[in-house]
């Protein structure tokens, strides 16, 4: 297994093959056994859908939910809207947009639930909770179903 020395798919890139990417970066063999089950239960992410999200399909590109890429920012440790913008929620331009923060490489947490809202542009608190109240209720609907 190679432990992430390949460089990072471009943004335009399926997300298998960012995921794939980001999985041995963080330690995980992909075509070993096991791994998305193992990789499932450390994210919360259902492994139907990461399997899902690892399957190869020109045809119809697998993307996920707002919910997932979060969980998959958290997992990572790595900033929440470049995967966002993997997965086509966002344009590209938002990531010039996105504040940057002066930490050392390596060490920058995800963002915070707060700076998702207002980098997606909801700054209103009613419409925040509306939000949070919608991703709530899409994680529990999908994680019940198994779906992403």
């Amino acid at each position: 297994m190679n432990h992430g020395s390949q460089p990072e798919p471009p943004l335009d890139a399926p997300f298998g093959d960012w995921l794939r990417w980001a999985l041995v970066r963080k330690g995980y063999d992909p075509e070993e056994r096991g791994t998305q089950r193992r990789f499932a239960d450390a994210s919360g992410i259902p492994v139907a859908t990461v399997s899902r999200l690892l399957r190869l399909d020109s045809k119809k590109p697998i993307r996920p939910d707002v919910g997932t890429c979060y969980a998959l920012g958290v997992t990572f440790a790595v900033p929440v809207m470049p995967i966002l913008v993997r997965a086509g929620h966002l344009p590209p331009e938002a990531l010039k947009r996105e504040p940057q923060h002066a930490e050392q490489p390596g060490t920058r947490t995800p963002a915070t639930e707060e700076e998702a809202l207002t980098a997606l542009g909801v700054v209103d608190e009613t419409d925040r909770a509306a939000v949070r109240g919608v991703i709530a209720a899409l994680t529990a609907k999908h994680r019940r179903e198994g779906t992403s």
